[in-house]
Parts: C-alpha cells; structure tokens; sequence
C-alpha cells in the first residue's frame, strides 16, 4: 500500500515530521514501512518562462529558447518538445540538476549552447505507467501566473514523500487514508480532522434497489444530475498519483479518491442509459458480456452481479458492464456503494483476471459498512464542487443496523497476559490516543469498538492495543517459567523413526510427495476412508492439487512413473505421512517395482514381488512388538479394482482391517504409467495404538534346539500362515516354524495341497530326549488334524 504524506496531512499534522523517522514509528506500531521513495524526482527544478522560441538551423524538430529562470536571468535552451513555444511557463532543470534518469549538464546540441532542459512531466515521475499520453508526449505547461525561479516540485505540488506500508491480513481498515490517519494521530499524540461534508438540498429519487442474495449485506446508490466531465484539479491528480492510481477525469478521479480516503470502492453508471431505474443485486448470470475495457468476459451463475435492465449493469466489486459506463458525454450519474462477499468476489476476479484495486478492498476486508451513506454523500459533494453537480438526489438504500461492538478487559488482565504493571490512566491514555470511547468502573474497561475495526472481537485485541502505543521495545524481558523436562521422543515419534530406519536399512528410500492431490485420484486405493467426503481447498492452485489425498500409494505410483521415465528401472520407496478427510489417519505406504536386490559379483538378483513386501511389514511389525499371531492375512476381493486378486491380501486385526500387501491391478497399473508394481499400506494410527507386551530380554538358551520336518496335506483354501500359528499353539517346546515348500500336483489331490514346515524345539532347563520330541509333535499332528483335517504326507 501506498501512504502519500501530502494526503495523510489532510487528516492528520505530518507535514513538519521527518519523513523517515515518522516511517519508523508507524512501523514500530505493525505497520512495517518496507520502502519509500518521492513522488518526483529532481533537484536545482525552477519555474521558468520562455520569452523566444526558435527553430534550430541544424534540426528539423529542435528549437532554441531562451528561457527566464530567475528575475532578469535569462538563459540559452535547446529543447526538442513539439508544444515549446514563446509565453509559456515551464519547467526547467538547470545544469547539475539529478533526475532519476540521470544528471543534466550544460553543453552544445548540434552546435548550439544548451544550459540546461525544459522537463516533461514524465521525466520527473519515475512510474509512467500512471502519466498520461500527454504527459508523456510534450513539455508540461504551468499556469500563466506561476512565479518565475520559484522552486517547481513544490509550486506544483509534487514534494512528496510515498511510504510503502506492508499491511498485516488484520489491518486491512488502513487501506483508507483516514484509518491510517487514527494510528498516525495515535503514534504522534495529535487530533484527527476528517472532512467536512456539505450536505444540500436533496430531492427524491426515482432508483429502485433490491438485493436478491445474502452475499450483498448492504448495497446504496445515490442520483446526481448535471455533472460536468472535465480535467481533475492539479490537487487532486497528485493525491491519485501518490497512491499509485492513473488519473483520468474528474468524475473517474473522484470515485478513486474517495476510495484511497475512505477505503470504500465506488461505483458509477450513466443514469441515462438506464431504461429501468431499478438495481437488483443477484446471482444466476451465465454467458459473454462486455465490460468496461471494452473485453468481452464469461460470467458464471456464482458470480455476484449488479443487474440494470435484466442484463448485467456490473460485476460486483469488479469491474462495471460497457453498456452503462461514464463517458464524456456524461451528465446524469448513480453512485454505488455497497458491500460484497469478500471470498466470492476473489473467486470472480481471480477467474477474469480482474483482480482491481477495488476488488482488493473488499477481498480483505477493507469496507466500514456503518459509514457508506456518509461516503455517497461525500461523493456527491465532491461532484458537487468538482463537477458543478446542478441536483443531488436522496440516497436510496437497504436496510442496515451497524452493530455495536463492545469489548471488556481489565487493568490485572493487561499487566497478566504483558508481564507489565500499567496504570489505569496508562491505558486510558492509549485508548484516548486511539480515539476508542469507553465506561470505567474501578479497573474495568468497556471499550465501544470504531466500526472501521473489525479486527477487534476480544480482549486480547485491546491488550495488543496497549502493547503497540506502549512499544514492544519498551516491554520488559523476562524469562518464562515452566518446568524442566527431558527432551525425549514421544512413543509415537520412537515407532516412526524406527519404522523409517529398518525400511531404510532395508535397502528402500523414503519420499516427500505432495499433501493434495485431483479428484479423480483422490478414491484410489482408498482403504481407510471408504466412506468419507473429499476435502475441498476454497482456492486451489489447479485441478490436480484441490483436494487432500486418502492414500499415499497414488503419489508413490507417480514417483515410481517418474523413475521409469528417467530410465531408473528399480524402484524401492516407502512414505509416512498423514492423510487427511474427517479424519486425520498416518499411513505408511511401500511401492516396489523392478530388481529388490541385484548382487552382480555374486550373481543374486531377487525381484520385488508379493514376499519380499510381505516381509518389509513383518519387519515393521516387530519394530511395533506386533506378534504373527495378533493379525492375519486375507485375499482380497475377487472384483477389486485396485489389487490383484490372486497376489494380495488384507491384513486383518480382530475385525478391523489395518493394511493391505501385493500387487498392484494391471489395469490400475496401466492408467498410472508403471510396470509389475508391489505395494503396501498400513493404518499406522490403528497400529501405533495397538497394545503390545514390553520387550523382555532373556538369556541365551544353554541347551541345544532339535529340529523336525513336517509335510501335511491340507485344503487348498488353507492359508499357511494359519498352520504356522496353531502348530505354535500345540507345544510350549516349539519356538520356531518355517514353511519351505507347498506344493500343489502329482500325488496329491486336486482340492489339496502340501505344506512342508520345519519345526526348531528347545527346552530351557534340559535336553531334550527322543520321547519328547515325539511327543511335542504328537501334539502338532493332532492339533493340525483337529483345526484343519490336516493328514501327514506319506
């Protein structure tokens, strides 16, 4: 934002301060004055009047003036401006004079003496952008009683000094200078004069106005008749200027200056375009129109528009319809002032590219809604004296009640909550300095809030309050009191960080992928949020970053796509990282695609399949001290979209399913771009909450194991690891099992397989005979037979 301290003096006494420490005390507030820089640029500038006007023998387009600078001082000037002539009164830098574009020295142009330039105003303004053509064509010519060899910045008003104010997100009211103002009052302990507002005999109005959405909490338009379209006051110019806006005639220009004062867009309409004098404030446009840069935009049904004759007469907060522009035939006028739905206005002006210095006001929430009737008729004062407005009509408006905020805070909770030990009159002196009225009992503060700040609600507010007018710098230091603590991992944090280093230990590299993901991803593999509603970003940055994922392995899909693509064949990666729907659930995710392992010196090479995964989760389980036999596996669904049915299975614990392990579908694999892909998810939520049996470290055993092969036939549908866990159950003497064959085939029935398990006993406290050991396996053959009809293979 741009702060003009010619501007900022019209309502508060600034002009005696020096500019750069009044910058430091308005940032010393929250204001963070990040830069400044003068309006115009120049020194050794005078009036000077040129009293003859040649052609130059060697141009064609140059000419020889000579130009009066002071009193009876007349000097010799080369200038090349078409609109240089004898009689005018114009600028002039004298040699040595600094311009921003460089320095003016005298010298001979084509053989003639030049002592000096006759400036333009486009050579002493840095920002062109803001000057007219004319401006920017020709010399300036001043008025014919400008004062020859006066100092010309300060003739013409162009000594001023711009400060460039970061506004934080909660003081958007200092977008209107008389906000600014207020806190400048407050730092310098000097009143505040807001302008005097003439008020005229005022007729009915024949405007109609009716507000069809919820999105539009006030809207007031106002008639002036008679107006006068001509070139705004050189004060008036420079006020816009200074704020970084274009000046362009004296209507257009008083709309923009009272905005920069008020902070209050204004909008304007030719009355007599209207056929219907009838404003209706709605929704439900679609289509093309064209606005006022003459550029034809789409208008969707969300959109907040001002209709005027069934057709839209503006976009709300945006920018206004071609069909009922001001023009300089202009001379009957409706001024609008209202307040729109801040994030719907950004939406609309986001999608038309239209993001206006007006629509900024109310995207941030610029707009005093209690003090629009006093700026239509402030408008219309200025029109009045501006552009010689004949008739000024009564205001025509929707019914609004400003609210009145009061907010309560105590001497003991200031000092409390500041580590301070203000005094009453203290903190009445800060209120005072604010201009906020209040009741006193004892200690007690009932603060009325200005309605122009709405980022007041609480009592903290006042107390931040009194911090600022006080001096963050003058607050004392001390230090916080709290009691020691170690600085240990949390049990959760512990299990993460040692899942991240077993699989990194295991030869898999971990990813960061992206938090947000598109809607048509956003229900792959989607295990732990079946039923739960997508999470929509109000302002996403595009289609594929709108909604908050379910799954990770969607985003290890497209870092495995992208490794292939970049000729990394085999790819190992996993990922921890929450997903977030109506619940925030931690996942980890694996993907495997390629080579695991590929010893070439040795000749090993093992490729990522449904095992080598299932064994990264089983690892993972014993970081969670999870036993096999807390979870099972499950073969997922036959019709299951996203896994291959016949390499995949559920893990299951009780009735709750916590992971899933095995192959991607070929058909999901082919839509993501990727090969033969082997992944897992696991609910590490449900699995870091789980209870589990502290680690108990035990002595080696003193006596040697006996291991035994078992091959039984079971049913097909039998899965092994259910074998494992009740041959486990059959004997306090089995303390370990290995599955290393099934076998399907000759010599066993269709329906059957066979399963071959070695078996590792140990005893504690003795060696085990031959008589036991046969007896601990009687005991697995009969609970193999009860559990599941399981025969020995002969």
């Amino acid at each position: 934002m741009n702060a003009s301290l010619k501007v900022l003096n019209n309502y508060v006494k600034v002009d005696d301060q020096d500019p750069l420490e009044l910058s430091e005390k308005i940032t010393r507030i929250g204001h963070e004055v990040e830069g400044h820089h003068p309006l115009a640029v120049g020194t050794k500038l005078v009036v000077g009047y040129v009293k003859e006007c040649i052609d130059h023998p060697n141009s064609d387009h140059l000419h020889i003036c000579q130009v009066e600078i002071a009193p009876g001082e007349v000097t010799q000037i080369v200038c090349g401006a078409p609109n240089v002539a004898a009689g005018e009164k114009v600028v002039v830098a004298l040699p040595g004079c600094e311009l921003y574009g460089g320095k003016i020295a005298a010298g001979k142009i084509r053989g003639e003496e030049s002592n000096g330039m006759i400036c333009s105003i486009a050579e002493l303004i840095p920002d062109n952008r803001l000057l007219r053509d004319e401006d920017k064509a020709g010399i300036h010519v001043l008025p014919a009683d400008a004062p020859v060899g006066v100092e010309a910045l300060s003739y013409m008003g162009l000594d001023d000094f711009i400060m460039e104010i970061g506004l934080t997100p909660n003081r958007s009211d200092c977008m209107a200078m008389t906000s600014l103002a207020y806190e400048v009052g407050a730092v310098l302990r000097r009143p505040v004069t807001l302008p005097e507002i003439h008020h005229y005999d005022e007729l009915e109005s024949d405007i109609t106005v009716d507000v069809e959405t919820d999105l539009c909490p006030f809207f007031g338009a106002k008639l002036v008749k008679g107006v006068e379209t001509h070139e705004s006051p050189a004060w008036l110019r420079h006020a816009l200027l200074s704020s970084g806006i274009k000046p362009i005639n004296n209507i257009v220009d008083i709309s923009n200056f009272v905005m920069v004062e008020t902070g209050q867009p204004i909008h304007m309409y030719d009355y007599d375009k209207l056929n219907k004098k009838a404003f209706t404030i709605k929704q439900g446009f679609s289509g093309d129109y064209k606005m006022l840069d003459g550029e034809d935009y789409t208008i969707e049904k969300e959109d907040i528009i001002v209709s005027t004759d069934g057709t839209v007469g503006c976009v709300a907060g945006v920018m206004g319809a071609d069909a009922t522009k001001i023009d300089e035939n202009t001379k009957n006028i409706v001024i609008e002032a209202a307040t729109f739905d801040g994030p719907q206005l950004r939406m609309t002006a986001r999608r038309l590219n239209l993001l206006t210095e007006a629509s900024q006001h109310y995207i941030k929430g610029a707009i005093n809604t209690a003090n629009t009737l006093n700026v239509l008729d402030r408008c219309a004062d200025l029109l009045k004296q501006l552009a010689n407005a004949k008739e000024i009509y009564k205001t025509v408006a929707t019914d609004y009640v400003a609210p009145e905020k009061k907010v309560a805070v105590s001497v003991e909770r200031v000092n409390g909550l500041l580590g301070t030990s203000f005094t009453v009159e203290e903190i009445k002196d800060v209120f005072d300095r604010l201009c906020f009225s209040y009741d006193l009992d004892g200690t007690n503060f009932t603060v009325t809030v200005p309605a122009y700040r709405n980022d007041i609600s609480m009592d903290a507010d006042l107390i931040e309050e009194v911090a600022r007018l006080y001096g963050y710098d003058n607050l004392p230091s001390t230090l916080p009191e709290m009691s020691m603590t170690q600085g240990l991992l949390t049990d959760k944090q512990a299990k993460e960080r040692a899942i991240a280093h077993i699989l990194s230990d295991l030869g898999l590299h971990e990813t960061l992928t992206y938090t947000l993901t598109s809607p048509s991803k956003v229900n792959d593999f989607n295990l732990f949020h079946p039923d739960d509603e997508n999470i929509k970003l109000m302002w996403p940055l595009g289609e594929e970053h709108s909604v908050t994922r379910k799954s990770i392995l969607p985003h290890l899909l497209e870092v495995v796509k992208y490794n292939n693509d970049h000729a990394m064949k085999d790819v190992n990666i996993f990922e921890i990282a929450n997903t977030y729907v109506n619940e925030e659930i931690e996942q980890l995710g694996i993907a495997m695609s390629g080579l695991y392992m590929d010893i070439p010196w040795m000749g090993e090479k093992v490729e990522a399949s449904y095992y080598v995964v299932k064994g990264l989760v089983e690892k993972v389980m014993d970081v969670l001290n999870i036993m096999p036999a807390r979870y099972s596996l499950v073969r997922v669904e036959e019709d299951n979209k996203d896994f291959h049915p016949g390499r995949s299975a559920y893990i299951r614990m009780g009735k709750d399913i916590v992971g899933v392990i095995g192959q991607v579908h070929p058909a999901k694999a082919k839509a993501y771009g990727v090969g033969e892909t082997y992944v897992a998810q696991l609910n590490l939520t449900a699995l870091i909450g789980v209870r589990s049996s502290k680690l108990k470290f035990t002595a080696l055993p003193q006596y040697p194991s006996v291991s035994r092969d078992l091959a039984l036939i079971v049913d097909r549908d039998v899965p092994a690891s259910d074998i494992e866990r009740t041959i486990f159950k059959a004997s306090k003497l089995i303390k370990d099992t290995t599955i290393f064959d099934v076998y399907e085939g000759e010599h066993v029935a269709k329906d059957k397989k066979s399963i071959a398990v070695s078996l590792m006993l140990q005893d504690e406290k003795r060696t085990l005979d031959e008589k036991t050991v046969n007896e601990a396996m009687e005991q697995v053959l009969a609970a193999v037979k009860k559990a599941y009809n399981a025969e020995l293979r002969q």
